[in-house]
């Protein structure tokens, strides 16, 4: 976001001085992205996506980040995955992959959700992932079954209008989707999981396209072979390095944790001691806004729920290379699948198969340590990016 400066003007009588208005300035800033001044977390919203059920939770952000079911749920379509919010918090968007649509909203500003007009519209076969782009004028589905990628522009209203034709990858089941911050850069991953050494899918791929001026594709260099599964992806708020988290069990496959390297052609390279072992099924992947701290769920074991119930975490070096944090990985509840930070990177929130939803505290050496939870979110079962937090919360008028 570029922000304007505003002209110098000679300081008036009895006014502060500089070091004193900037250490207001600088508490101020932090009240406005905390919501106070001491150590709790902002206020606000945040949504659950509930595949099974096909709605969606809303929950209410106390002054410590505690979530707080607000009733009824959100009807949407069918087995639901992430939902996105515009920038501006105004408009959200919910992949939706049995109907192979894409529902849109208008967000109030108590944070409902009423359905736009028209309320959905047609993505490719089983979308899968989503990702609105960093301009907020671009809308992504990862279409799985039948290996594309839908754009969308983005209406002044918030409305969503196909831009041509579907783009093909050109390999099996693409899933996940991730972009470079300035936004010239798309990733998707692709792949089926691996979670019985019977398991004999075609390795997984992430397949790098350049992104035009009008959000336009054209696929930029060869797939990089990843494990099989490939799914969950992120990329450092420096735009220097993607990871990928593979939907591999471990008695299958060690290799759950890809990370690279992105050159400044797109090109991915991979960075020191990758990849790396994040067992129990990795989905979700998770950077905090530091850039200092990767976060994998790994509770994808669909056999077996209470089988799989680690978040695992890692920081992120200088070159990108990964260790674990101290204390990892964390128990975060049977299945855990979805995954978000606050936006000031101090609360991590993690969905699961079994319908919970816990709250952790980032420590400064990147551990979790859970605040709340489990708390029911009253749908069956969240998905793949079930987890996003909102905006905070606004002044009444």
């Amino acid at each position: 976001m570029h922000v304007t400066r505003p002209p110098r003007l000679p300081a008036a009588p009895g006014s502060r001085p500089r070091g004193a208005r900037l250490a207001l300035a600088a508490l101020a800033v932090s009240v406005l992205l905390t919501g106070t001044p001491a150590d709790a977390a902002a206020g606000g919203t945040l949504y659950v996506t509930n595949g099974d059920s096909g709605d969606i939770s809303l929950f209410r952000l106390g002054s410590t980040g505690e979530p707080v079911l607000e009733p009824p749920l959100i009807p949407t379509g069918t087995q639901p995955r992430q939902l996105q919010l515009s920038a501006d918090g105004r408009t959200a968007y919910v992949a939706t992959a049995l109907d192979d649509s894409v529902h849109q909203y208008r967000v109030g500003d108590d944070g409902r959700l009423t359905p736009l007009r028209p309320p959905a519209v047609r993505a490719g076969d089983f979308p899968f992932g989503s990702l609105l782009a960093p301009s907020g004028r671009t809308f992504y589905t990862a279409d799985t079954d039948d290996g594309t990628v839908s754009v969308f522009s983005v209406g002044f209203d918030g409305r969503l209008h196909r831009r041509g034709p579907a783009v093909s990858t050109g390999q099996a089941s693409p899933r996940g989707l991730a972009m470079t911050p300035d936004g010239r850069f798309l990733f998707v991953s692709h792949g089926r999981p691996a979670i019985t050494p019977e398991d004999t899918e075609p390795p997984g791929f992430v397949v790098v396209f350049a992104v035009g001026p009008k959000g336009t594709l054209s696929r930029a260099g060869e797939p990089v072979p990843v494990e099989r599964g490939g799914l969950g992806m992120s990329v450092t708020p420096d735009g220097r390095h993607l990871y990928v988290a593979c939907e591999a069990l471990t008695s299958v496959s060690d290799r759950q944790l890809f990370g690279f390297s992105i050159g400044a052609d797109g090109s991915l390279t991979p960075v020191p001691g990758s990849p790396y072992s994040a067992p129990d099924v990795p989905i979700g992947t998770a950077i905090t806004p530091d850039g200092r701290h990767l976060y994998v769920t790994s509770g994808g074991l669909n056999v077996n729920p209470d089988l799989a119930t680690k978040v695992w975490g890692f920081t992120i070096a200088a070159d990108g290379s990964l260790r674990p944090t101290p204390n990892a990985p964390f128990e975060a509840g049977h299945g855990p699948v979805g995954i978000a930070l606050s936006a000031d990177g101090r609360r991590a929130y993690v969905s699961t198969l079994r319908a919970e939803l816990f709250t952790f505290a980032v420590e400064p050496d990147g551990d979790l340590r859970r605040i709340h939870g489990p708390i029911m979110t009253g749908g069956v079962r969240p998905l793949f990016q079930s987890v996003s937090v909102g905006r905070p919360d606004r002044p009444a008028r």
